[in-house]
């Protein structure tokens, strides 16, 4: 009986994480990639465990989008007098 009941307990709390993030925000394909980073049990701790993943993704996503549309970085495979395409 109690091995059932930690089973059962194992599998609500993996349905509510991965229900936690969908409410975040992270997209229903990429929740296997995200998921191992909460380790709360709690509902309250996993909704706050999620919101704050969420927001670091958020995070660095912006930060590599801004560097790649800066039109003044070096490449060093430009050739001089070559115009961009």
């Amino acid at each position: 009986m109690s091995e059932q009941l930690n089973e059962l307990k194992s599998e609500y709390t993996d349905k509510l994480r991965r229900l936690k993030l969908l409410e975040a925000g992270v997209d229903y394909g990429e929740i296997d990639t995200y998921i191992k980073y909460l380790s709360a049990d709690k509902s309250s701790e996993i909704e706050k465990q999620a919101a704050e993943l969420v927001a670091d993704i958020e995070q660095k996503s912006n930060f590599g989008d801004a560097y790649c549309d800066d039109k003044k970085v070096w490449n060093p495979f430009k050739i001089k007098g070559e115009d961009e395409i």
